[in-house]
């Protein structure tokens, strides 16, 4: 027969008990924060598709001018990359945290930009955007990047991709162009001589990647490129 004084110190043991096992319940680990990539940057200097008007001369080298680059603030980025490309060339690199900054470059050329909004969880890449310093043009211009629009109709689930593209000297232009579902092109097409592609079916919530090449007749080329989201 159990006393109760037993009973007494089987209660109080199982109450030591209960309460040392009981901390998976009220002590859970809190969840990890959530990754905050930055937001895309959208590009406001040198003006898209113009001649630059925002310059300095350069002291003692009149083939060369210092362009002021300009951009707008993304949302949880720390630092912005700007890469400059003449052609598939890249002439210049620069990582700041600032919305912009100054680039030297020859005189007369047509060049394209990007800038890459970063942080310690990841970066993103900005649109293509292109432009023509001030000068005397060496040889032939360069097309200017295409300025690509990408539409999703919901209703039929289909995207439309168009562009428009322009040359300095005028020339003709055809396009190579490409469209990127995730990381596999489903569109290539090459010498392209209008400025759109036929509807293309797209899948919710998957990222795509539009690439268009201009060139002209005289063997230059600009590469234009904008990444975005489909809508659910």
């Amino acid at each position: 027969m159990i006393s109760h004084k037993n009973i007494l110190g089987i209660i109080v043991l199982s109450s030591l008990l209960f309460a040392c096992g009981g901390s998976d319940s009220s002590g859970d680990t809190p969840p990890d924060e959530q990754a905050q990539v930055p937001a895309k940057t959208v590009g406001t200097l040198p003006e898209n598709g113009e001649p630059c008007s925002d310059f300095e001369e350069v002291s003692g080298n009149p083939f060369k001018v210092s362009v002021r680059f300009g951009w707008n603030s993304a949302q949880f980025a720390q630092n912005y990359a700007l890469k400059v490309f003449e052609n598939q060339t890249e002439v210049s690199s620069t990582t700041v945290n600032t919305l912009q900054t100054d680039v030297v470059l020859d005189r007369g050329k047509t060049y394209t930009w990007s800038v890459t909004a970063i942080n310690s969880d990841g970066e993103t890449l900005g649109d293509t955007y292109s432009f023509t310093t001030p000068g005397v043009p060496v040889g032939n211009y360069a097309p200017y990047a295409a300025e690509i629009t990408v539409n999703f109709d919901m209703t039929s689930s289909e995207m439309s991709v168009s562009w428009i593209g322009r040359d300095e000297d005028g020339d003709t232009l055809v396009y190579d162009v490409k469209v990127i579902e995730g990381e596999n092109a489903i569109v290539e097409e090459t010498e392209v001589s209008t400025n759109f592609l036929q509807p293309i079916n797209y899948m919710s919530e998957v990222e795509y990647g539009v690439e268009v090449i201009s060139r002209d007749p005289n063997g230059n080329f600009s590469i234009s490129l904008t990444e975005m989201k489909a809508p659910n």
